[in-house]
């Protein structure tokens, strides 16, 4: 029997497809070309679960009452009532956890916000975290609020902390470069030591050598005293004039009546010497 030969280009073939797009496959006249593809172009809308390596691929939320654009670079993780700007000159922007934020300007993150919090179109590089009730139109600064505190419109790179049952610093020292200023009177817990020279301005501070000196407290002298304006002595109130205190009766206590220096001798009792002389 006779065969003829059948050249490839007389076959007709099936056409491929792969639904998936993990085949790209070329057909030639005379065969079919497959090779793995690993690169999807188009847009993709998945239903169910995305998962990598085991692992669900977190979506951002719905637009609904949310208005972000990714492709200015801006990203929402979990807000509700959030819209961040992306026109010329905003982008960048990521906001993770808020309620009622308005985030416009460029490189700025708000973290956790619980209230209005609002990003002006020239903010630039700020971050808010737990913000309430915040308004950030500067460069460079940090808020950390509570969810109670009041508004906060910081200034260009600054840092601003707000919390309604106070800031507490635990463990270890904690320092400062520069000077502290307290708007208000200030309140100091414990012992206060002070390294180096104080200066003082206002109200004397009232220590115990000051309390020695002027409030009655026994005064130990030694030495020299020369007093160039010279000093008084109190005016004796009489016999029951008391120097000291009963346990500890000032014995030697100067006193003047009239033209008559006193001392007292202790036990309520007082020595007087009458001062003669012309007057000078």
């Amino acid at each position: 029997m006779a065969f003829n030969k059948i050249q490839p280009e007389q076959i007709q073939l099936h056409t491929f497809f792969s639904d998936s797009g993990d085949l790209n496959i070329s057909q030639t006249d005379t065969g079919v070309q497959i090779n793995v593809s690993r690169n999807l172009t188009g847009n993709f809308a998945f239903t169910g679960d995305l998962l990598s390596n085991g692992k669900s691929v977190f979506g951002l939320p719905s637009t609904g009452d949310n208005n972000f654009t990714v492709s200015s670079g801006n990203i929402l993780i979990q807000g509700k009532n959030v819209d961040i700007g992306d026109a010329v000159g905003q982008g960048n922007n990521v906001v993770l956890k808020a309620n009622n934020a308005n985030v416009s300007g460029e490189n700025n993150v708000l973290i956790n916000g619980a209230g209005v919090n609002n990003f002006g179109v020239d903010s630039l590089t700020n971050t808010v975290i737990g913000g309430k009730n915040t308004t950030v139109d500067v460069t460079g600064s940090v808020v950390m609020t509570d969810t109670t505190s009041s508004s906060v419109t910081p200034d260009s790179q600054g840092f601003y902390a707000s919390f309604e049952t106070g800031h507490f610093f635990l463990d270890g020292q904690t320092y400062f470069e520069n000077h502290v200023s307290f708007e208000s009177s200030g309140i100091f817990s414990g012992s206060l030591e002070l390294i180096g020279d104080s200066i003082l301005s206002g109200s004397t501070i009232v220590n115990q050598a000051y309390l020695e000196k002027y409030a009655g407290g026994p005064q130990r002298i030694s030495g020299l005293h020369i007093y160039e304006t010279g000093f008084q002595l109190p005016k004796w109130d009489g016999n029951t004039s008391q120097a000291g205190t009963i346990e500890a009766p000032a014995t030697g206590a100067l006193a003047i009546s009239g033209s008559t220096l006193l001392v007292y001798v202790g036990a309520s009792a007082w020595r007087g010497v009458a001062i003669s002389g012309s007057t000078p």
